[in-house]
């Protein structure tokens, strides 16, 4: 993940060229409380919800998406 971020500009086309690479670098757990998918799909929104913080642009409980 790191190494797909490093060097790389700090926008929407980085981010989404990114997220593959957190299936390769983050191996989530499943248990009672959550999935494995589930956990890898909120690690990849925490780093959509990182951008749009750095970028100014409010985001919402239920989205990180504008």
């Amino acid at each position: 993940m790191e190494a797909a971020l490093t060097g790389q500009p700090w926008t929407e086309a980085t981010i989404t060229a990114a997220l593959p690479a957190f299936a390769l670098d983050y191996t989530p757990m499943s248990d009672m409380r959550a999935s494995a998918a589930y956990r890898l799909e909120t690690a990849q929104n925490m780093l959509w919800r990182a951008y749009h913080d750095s970028a100014g642009v409010p985001a919402s409980v239920l989205g990180v998406r504008p």
